[in-house]
């Protein structure tokens, strides 16, 4: 059999967000399908920076996070794409400025406005604290470091000036009502599998992609397989090849077992 490159998301997809957990049949079978020859690739929006430990413990051959904009192979970084400083002094002052809960996502930390509106960011913040994840704060005269991001809007936000503010140097995906998650315009989940694929010698034949929500959608339909959890947006589920049970239900088992790598 073909060496197969399997890439999972994380949250909704490995990793339980209410519990904090990674279901023990998700590890036994990225474990068997690894001992079978295949290679398994995290591919998250998040940065490598907030990654859970349980998660990290797994043994996987690489990373794509912060949807494609940092990859690692076997330990080693072998892309980042950086922001020009006055880019992100424009996301910045916008945020700031349109009352915008903007949390900067980046290769060495993340940073929380200094002044938080929307409850759940502050929630985000609290647990990313407890974890000991390395976070800190900014105001708007700050210019720090980071590649990609993720904003919440209440009613006090003027998000649509915000969105025509970022519009020239990002592609804006629409998660929530209340959350867009902000990606450089040419880079997705979809161009790191490309970068794995070219920089190992492999084709997109041999591909297979597994997610549960709409930021995952440019991998499940570039990959040649594609799974949705059984837990996932709906939206999902006229775009991939297989649907699988949800995550408390051996999802992962079940997709990796279904494409015979396990």
């Amino acid at each position: 059999m073909e060496t197969k490159f399997i890439f999972f998301d994380i949250d909704g997809t490995l990793f339980n967000e209410k519990t904090y957990t990674v279901p023990t049949s998700t590890k036994k079978a990225i474990q068997l399908a690894q001992a079978n020859g295949h290679k398994c690739f995290i591919n998250t929006g998040r940065p490598i920076s907030s990654i859970d430990r349980v998660v990290t413990d797994i043994p996987f051959d690489g990373y794509i996070c912060g949807c494609g904009t940092y990859i690692q192979y076997n330990n080693q970084e072998i892309f980042h794409h950086q922001l020009t400083q006055s880019v992100r002094q424009n996301v910045i002052q916008s945020s700031v400025q349109y009352h915008i809960d903007t949390v900067l996502e980046g290769k060495n930390a993340v940073y929380f406005p200094k002044v938080i509106y929307h409850p759940f960011v502050k929630a985000i913040q609290d647990r990313y604290l407890n974890e000991g994840f390395p976070i800190y704060e900014y105001s708007q005269e700050d210019c720090v470091e980071f590649d990609k991001f993720a904003s919440w809007y209440t009613d006090v936000s003027d998000i649509d000036t915000f969105r025509k503010s970022i519009c020239h140097d990002f592609d804006i995906i629409q998660r929530d009502i209340d959350f867009i998650e902000v990606v450089p315009h040419h880079l997705s989940k979809a161009s790191g599998i490309q970068l794995i694929i070219d920089y190992l010698h492999n084709t997109i034949d041999n591909t297979i992609s597994i997610g549960d929500s709409t930021n995952d959608l440019p991998m499940l339909t570039y990959t040649k397989e594609s799974v949705a959890m059984g837990n996932s947006n709906p939206i999902l589920f006229d775009y991939v090849t297989y649907i699988t049970t949800d995550i408390n239900n051996d999802g992962i088992y079940h997709a990796l077992k279904h494409f015979k790598l396990i």
